[in-house]
């Protein structure tokens, strides 16, 4: 499984696909006053489809840096222990069913690295496989030490403990930042609707004030650049609140 793409599931698909019809609807209504709008739909729900991926694989991959920080904790109590690098993959796997339910990603990708082991893979070529998929850039750090301190000898543990220290490091800050843009996320949830807000107010409590910008064809240039403008203002906003840690 590549991390870095997300897979909607059939249900999520009807979900969000009427989602993106609403959203297409609420569109031709507010900026067009036509049915021939909807014809706008496919790109909708193109663009829809694109950034709810990239959200939920964003998401997914929060969870994993999580998993992947216990596994490798777990990995390095295995090894402070006296196990071999391949059995301390199978006792945090172990550890890690204690912690969190059979079907999260991070326990499933220990049981592969299990059966890749049995398949006489060596345990730098499992590791780096999921590290290779993950799109954590904590888990190719992670895969390209340890295959050289296995090569060389060095202190596995050390690294281990030190990947998982760096890993809760980053968490905390990016925890931090989101504290402080919590408002301003709101702010530009609410910026948002307010321009859709504002057109059915005047279309409901001033009938006919619009009419003008419906049904021609300078009223529809018009109508599009105003929806450009707003895509745009919304695009700029997102991306000044995402924050890279």
């Amino acid at each position: 499984m590549d991390y870095r793409i997300y897979r909607f599931s059939r249900r999520e698909k009807v979900r969000y696909g009427l989602e993106a019809g609403v959203l297409t609807g609420i569109t031709a209504f507010c900026f067009y006053n036509s049915p021939w709008a909807l014809i706008m739909f496919p790109l909708a729900a193109f663009w829809y489809f694109r950034e709810k991926g990239k959200q939920l694989a964003k998401e997914r991959r929060k969870k994993l840096q999580l998993q992947f920080k216990d596994a490798v904790q777990g990995m390095a109590a295995a090894l402070a222990a006296g196990y071999s690098a391949e059995n301390a993959i199978r006792e945090a796997g172990k550890d890690l069913r204690l912690i969190y339910p059979e079907k999260a990603d991070m326990v499933q990708e220990l049981a592969a690295m299990q059966r890749k082991l049995d398949a006489n893979q060596t345990v730098e070529e499992a590791i780096r496989d999921f590290a290779l998929r993950s799109g954590l850039e904590e888990a190719e750090t992670f895969a390209e030490i340890f295959a050289v301190g296995k090569r060389s000898g060095g202190d596995l543990i050390a690294i281990m403990k030190d990947t998982a220290r760096t890993i809760s490091q980053t968490v905390d800050t990016e925890r931090q930042v989101a504290s402080v843009l919590a408002s301003r996320r709101y702010e530009q949830k609410i910026m948002n609707v307010i321009p859709f807000a504002m057109v059915l107010y005047l279309r409901i409590g001033c009938p006919g004030f619009l009419d003008p910008a419906y049904g021609n064809l300078a009223g529809a240039a018009v109508m599009t650049g105003c929806l450009g403008l707003y895509l745009a203002a919304g695009y700029l906003g997102r991306r000044m609140l995402e924050v890279e840690i």
